[in-house]
C-alpha cells in the first residue's frame, strides 16, 4: 500500500496525519484544563459552603442548624 503512494503525495499525506494528530493532542490538553478548572470551581463552592455551615455565633458555639 505504501509502494503505491508517490513521493508528492506522501509528503502530503505524512502533513495531514500530523496535523490531525497535533489538533487532537490540543483538543486532549483543552479537555483536562476544562475539566480541571470545574474541579477547581466545586472545590471553591465545598469550601463556601463548608464556611457558611461553621457560622460561629456570638457566644462561641457553632451553629449546626442547616
Amino acid at each position: 500500500m505504501v509502494g503505491s503512494v508517490s513521493g508528492g503525495n506522501a509528503s502530503a499525506l505524512i502533513a495531514a496525519f500530523l496535523k490531525k494528530a497535533s489538533a487532537r493532542q490540543d483538543l486532549d490538553v483543552s479537555l483536562v484544563k476544562k475539566a480541571q478548572d470545574q474541579e477547581k470551581m466545586q472545590g471553591e463552592a465545598a469550601l463556601k459552603l463548608i464556611e457558611s455551615a461553621a457560622n460561629i455565633s456570638a457566644s462561641g458555639k457553632v451553629d449546626v442548624r442547616v
